[in-house]
């Protein structure tokens, strides 16, 4: 279809399995919560373009996630979904970069008319500028510095590939190693490859760039990301 993921949490459950059945039409991966911590841990590890959001959940609200979200965050797509009545909470919004907010009942044609604007936007930012005048090209997988493909393996463009969708934002330790080894059965070895492929790929690029910040950039806290 597109490669793109949504993660859709509500804790209705007949609404869950209706609107997700919809979303499957545009979304190659519609990942589901019935809570907002069992979304927070999907987010975690999963990586989704898109968080489609009740503004009521147990556990957790649809602002506390998208709030925590946005700590590290500022590229994912956040969709909060609303009554009537709760409008109001709305105002805790407004530092959260949301996409739109839909009133609940949703209509279909509404929500997919707001999901297909989102993955056009996605579609129209296949070109990331990164830090020293890097360029990753999200469609053909390239890395480009002054117009000339620097070349990289295949583990580090995947590295690159899974960081390069939301550049600028923090993934996990272990939604990077299950994205860059997938093919292989994952034990206690994969942490230090991955130290080690991201070392291997920083190292790269500042001897070619005669640069000293990291392309790729850690935080004990939230894992990778690469800089923009």
């Amino acid at each position: 279809m597109n490669g793109k993921t949504i993660l859709y949490a509500e804790d209705d459950q007949e609404s869950r399995e209706n609107y997700a059945y919809v979303l499957n039409t545009l979304f190659d991966t519609v990942y589901t919560a019935a809570d907002g911590l069992e979304a927070l841990r999907i987010y975690n590890s999963e990586a989704p373009d898109v968080l489609l959001l009740d503004i009521t959940m147990p556990g957790m609200d649809g602002l506390e996630l998208a709030g925590l979200v946005r700590e590290k965050d500022l590229k994912t797509h956040i969709v909060m979904l609303t009554a009537h009545s709760q409008r109001e909470k709305l105002l805790r919004a407004v530092n959260l970069k949301l996409d739109a907010y839909l009133i609940k009942p949703m209509d279909d044609v509404l929500l997919l008319n707001a999901m297909r604007k989102i993955i056009k936007e996605m579609d129209d930012d296949k070109k990331v500028p990164l830090v020293h005048g890097l360029l990753w090209d999200k469609e053909h997988h390239l890395l480009y510095f002054d117009k000339r493909v620097l070349k990289t393996t295949k583990k580090e463009t995947l590295l690159l590939d899974l960081l390069g969708r939301k550049a600028g934002s923090f993934f996990s330790r272990n939604s990077i190693i299950l994205h860059v080894w997938s093919d292989e059965i994952h034990d206690e070895t994969h942490d230090h490859k991955l130290t080690q492929l991201i070392y291997r790929l920083n190292t790269k690029i500042s001897t070619v760039l005669d640069e000293r910040e990291p392309l790729i950039e850690n935080s004990y806290a939230y894992g990778y990301r690469i800089n923009t």
